[in-house]
């Protein structure tokens, strides 16, 4: 497994790929993009939200999140994509099959609403091509 190395990653280009992708969720499930689609197929009451340990719904968050970016780049390396455009498909595609792939697997046998993987997988196709396109540039 020579890929899994962190020699040629570019710390920098982590933190900032990150705080970009991690910045566009933010917006993505905000009131300004797609929360109220997503809280009325989710079932999720203002209740809800109200009572929700928001610690340990960001700490999975951003844990999740900061560990995606780092195998991104730890894949990018073995792989040879140094530009912009390897690291928006590589991102994507990795999005889309594992991380989408996942919401479909779980959300389906808990008879969650398709609109919600839908979402959800879309957020992170997307997130994880920004995170791409980012570690590219540098």
């Amino acid at each position: 497994m020579d890929w899994l190395t962190f020699e040629g990653i570019n710390w920098l280009a982590v933190l900032v790929a990150f705080v970009v992708s991690f910045a566009f969720g933010w917006w993505y499930y905000s009131s300004a993009g797609l929360w109220k689609v997503w809280k009325r197929a989710a079932n999720v009451t203002d209740e809800a939200v109200e009572n929700a340990d928001m610690g340990v719904a960001f700490g999975g968050t951003i844990l999740a999140n900061v560990l995606g970016v780092i195998v991104l780049a730890m894949l990018m390396n073995a792989v040879g994509a140094e530009t912009w455009v390897d690291g928006l498909v590589l991102g994507a595609i990795i999005g889309l099959v594992y991380r989408a792939g996942a919401h479909a697997l779980h959300n389906g046998f808990a008879q969650r609403s398709p609109v919600v993987t839908m979402l959800d997988g879309l957020h992170d196709m997307v997130a994880l091509a920004i995170a791409g396109v980012i570690l590219g540039l540098f």
